[in-house]
């Protein structure tokens, strides 16, 4: 069956349901096509976690991108809840970045140089942490205080963007894209597995099979899958009053519905054969995962010794060479804009992706006040090689 829309959204992760969403809400007339399920890649498995303190975000333009996609959700959680009658089990709380050794105390102190010129962070010894919660390790030496930090469920997102975009008009479709249709280096829609569908514009927001897309196009949109596992458990005690990471030891979060997340691995804990073999053994958990997470999470928090595993999940994320997203036109081409590549943050950085783009195709510009530049896929337009194996290794988590 052949179909036609205004713009065509490939990928229903939480980046592609934003982008579906925003525009929809604007009344573009919008086709989301999606091979699996709403939500069936990294958006399942994501924390949720909604922090500026971690090392994936860097100076400029990175950093002005995070900050953006943090407000955006304290207006979009009641919006999308009243909407669709979810509940994000959303939370707003201080976070401490802790560190347990010297090599941590550099790292959080440098990086609080730059970051406190646009956040409220400040350096509180170690036994003012454990004033904040004195069930924390007698190791730790300091943290990074944010006064405000957000966590909530990642696939609750996805679903309620989803059924937000259907709700303004938004038809989903589930099938595989197989193909572009194009013209004189213009994008006119998909084919896919059900029929062609025609539009205007095509948004590839696919994640980790990105890739595909940079063979039917003859220009690189180099993504790839980059494995990582987190713990799910089940403790007695109250929950943590703060949202808790550290830069050796990833997160620590008590969740509203009661469970603890505990996680995750990222590119540091693997060598290059397991980061990036097959996406078969990415979603497979692992036994050194799970006995790695845990003393990771005793280290910081003793009484978990005797916390229950509720559930171990594992999966994968759309790694870029830089980890910066890649968000912008196809050089070479009209008709087609990417929305991949964010790495560890497409939870964070997916709802404001979904309103840069779609400011993008209905008004022409990003409209936004800090510079795209970084963003652009043009920046990967003579790459011959990408070094995935050191972008992979810097991922904290």
């Amino acid at each position: 069956m052949n179909q036609t829309a205004d713009v065509i959204v490939v990928g229903a992760g939480v980046v592609g349901c934003s982008v579906a969403y925003y525009l929809a809400s604007s009344g573009a007339k919008v086709a989301l096509v999606e091979r699996e399920a709403i939500g069936s890649g990294a958006s399942a498995h994501a924390t949720g976690s909604l922090s500026i303190l971690g090392a994936e975000f860097s100076p400029g333009a990175s950093f002005e991108l995070a900050l953006a996609g943090y407000r955006q959700f304290i207006d979009l959680v009641p919006s999308l809840e009243s909407e669709t009658g979810a509940n994000l089990l959303y939370q707003r709380r201080a976070s401490l970045r802790l560190a347990l050794d010297e090599d941590e105390v550099v790292l959080i102190k440098a990086m609080m140089e730059w970051q406190q010129q646009s956040a409220r962070i400040r350096w509180i010894d170690g036994d003012e942490v454990r004033r904040i919660e004195p069930r924390l390790s007698p190791d730790i030496r300091g943290a990074a205080n944010e006064d405000e930090s957000a966590q909530l469920d990642s696939y609750r997102l996805n679903l309620a963007l989803a059924q937000g975009a259907e709700r303004h008009g938004a038809e989903i479709a589930l099938r595989e894209v197989v193909g572009l249709l194009t013209h004189n280096n213009r994008v006119n829609g998909v084919q896919t597995t059900g029929g062609d569908i025609s539009a205007d514009m095509v948004v590839v927001a696919t994640g980790e099979w990105s890739s595909v897309f940079g063979d039917w196009l003859g220009f690189p949109v180099p993504v790839r899958p980059l494995k990582g596992e987190r713990l799910m458990l089940r403790y007695d005690g109250p929950p943590l009053p703060v949202l808790i990471s550290s830069p050796m030891r990833g997160h620590m979060i008590s969740r509203l519905d009661g469970l603890l997340s505990v996680g995750s691995t990222g590119g540091r804990d693997y060598d290059q054969t397991a980061m990036f073999a097959t996406r078969e053994s990415h979603v497979r958990p692992t036994e050194a995962a799970k006995l790695e997470l845990l003393q990771r999470a005793i280290d910081v928090f003793p009484a978990l010794q005797d916390a229950e595993l509720v559930q171990q999940l594992a999966g994968s994320r759309p790694l870029s060479p830089d980890r910066l997203p890649i968000l912008g036109p196809v050089p070479g081409w009209d008709g087609i804009m990417l929305a991949t590549g964010h790495t560890t943050k497409g939870i964070h950085l997916g709802p404001i992706t979904g309103r840069i783009i779609s400011n993008w195709i209905l008004q022409g510009q990003p409209d936004v006040d800090f510079d795209m530049n970084p963003f652009l896929p043009d920046r990967f337009a003579d790459m011959t090689q990408a070094d995935f194996q050191l972008s992979g290794q810097r991922v904290e988590e």
